[in-house]
């Protein structure tokens, strides 16, 4: 039997984004997991039949990071792994690559002092240059470090509302990519209106969720909230365990989120989300995953941007991507959700475009989630063509030849001679 190890030392929502590559590996031999301590108990929610590692990632420079967890890097190191799988661009992943033989490694490594990046890594540098069109998202980019990737459509289920209450997750870790409570008490209204007139919750309850981070954000947003839903909302910021929030995600109706690992928690689930992400955050590269979720996204000509670069786009003191959402053509779109030609002509949207997730096709093992909006942008346009690209690279790559479908392959960013020379052992 192979053994596998996974290095994934990023964030909440990076464990779960992990999970169609994890889920290839279990099917081929043993995976274990090495994450930071803080995301143990996640892990082992997520994954029961996979050894996690734990070790003191976070908060600590490299150096004290490697004296404190040194007797767990030299038992990884003598456990003669069949292909190691460092997921994050690090200097501490990087370093915990360098204990392996180089011909194991995939993913983001390092060998005699220098980055190592195969060719599948190279062309998602060239992809990024250009965000506004990034063909595929993070889940599929590391599914394809896999050589028998496993079928997109499985990883997650079918996201349905379950009818019990409406969650709300009150702020991702990143301020900047996250509504302020004054504009997120007029979102909260007008979905907790749709989802009673649709007569389909069981229980009228909108429950705040969140870590004791966002405890105050709760207390602004439940004051700036009209006062007849004061009695529908449950505050369980700062109170739920993983173990806990499962259960909450596992039975609501749905979930409003900000781009949060909670939100991928919910379609791990099979919950529908509906996100709101401003610039910083990009529903092409870390949208929701799985079929039936919904992301309104800021689309502005400074979008998307990196989170902790300073906002050039200003409009009183507030950036330009949150004062989108202020749009009362955007909250009549949200009530109905009926994008008729009729209504997008008559109330239209620009700054703030809906996105609803599915497959376009489910028989190729190379398949990427997808993102279509009633309104086709041109950069929606020039993202499919990539992404027919990246599809046809995987097909031949990992030998899935027969999925290989003729398209042009003209004027595009990510393609390189040498992408296509072969034999390649390595994605």
């Amino acid at each position: 039997m192979e053994k596998y190890l996974v290095i994934q030392l990023a964030r909440f929502g990076d464990i779960i984004q992990s999970k169609r590559l994890l889920l290839a590996l279990m099917l081929e031999g043993e995976v274990t997991l090495l994450i930071d301590n803080s995301l143990i108990n996640l892990a082992k929610l997520m994954y029961p039949t996979i050894r996690c590692i734990g070790i003191n990632a976070s908060n600590s420079d490299s150096r004290t990071v490697w004296s404190e967890n040194l007797k767990i890097f030299n038992f990884l190191q003598q456990e003669q792994f069949d292909t190691v799988y460092p997921l994050n661009h690090s200097p501490l992943c990087q370093a915990i690559s360098t204990l392996f033989e180089p011909d194991r490694l995939i993913g983001y490594s390092r060998h005699g002092g220098y980055s190592r990046q195969s060719n599948w890594v190279r062309m998602a540098f060239r992809w990024l240059g250009n965000r506004k069109k990034t063909p595929i998202n993070l889940v599929d980019f590391w599914a394809m470090f896999a050589q028998t990737p496993y079928p997109a459509h499985l990883v997650n289920p079918k996201a349905q509302g379950k009818g019990y209450g409406l969650g709300v997750v009150l702020s991702g870790q990143n301020a900047r990519r996250s509504l302020s409570p004054e504009y997120y008490a007029k979102i909260i209204p007008v979905v907790f209106q749709r989802l009673q007139n649709s007569n389909n919750l069981k229980e009228k309850t909108i429950f705040f969720l969140g870590t004791q981070k966002e405890e105050n954000f709760a207390k602004k947003l439940l004051f700036s909230l009209p006062k007849h839903l004061h009695p529908h909302i449950q505050n369980l910021a700062g109170k739920t365990s993983f173990q806990d929030l499962q259960e909450i995600l596992s039975n609501l109706e749905l979930l409003l989120s900000p781009d949060t690992g909670t939100a991928h928690f919910a379609g791990h689930l099979g919950t529908p989300v509906e996100g709101f992400y401003l610039s910083s955050a990009h529903v092409f590269e870390t949208g929701p995953y799985g079929e039936g979720h919904t992301v309104w996204q800021a689309n502005l000509p400074c979008s998307p941007c990196g989170e902790f670069q300073a906002c050039k786009s200003m409009d009183k003191n507030e950036p330009n991507c949150l004062t989108a959402f202020n749009n009362p053509h955007f909250l009549y779109h949200l009530l109905h959700k009926e994008f008729t030609e009729q209504s997008l002509a008559s109330k239209h949207l620009q700054s703030v475009i809906p996105y609803f997730s599915s497959f376009t096709d489910n028989n190729h093992f190379t398949t990427f989630l997808t993102w279509q909006s009633p309104l086709r942008l041109p950069q929606d346009i020039q993202r499919q063509k990539e992404r027919n690209i990246l599809e046809n690279y995987c097909a031949a790559t990992k030998n899935t030849a027969q999925d290989i479908q003729l398209h042009n392959i003209e004027d595009n960013a990510i393609y390189a001679e040498t992408d296509w020379i072969f034999p390649q052992n390595r994605p």
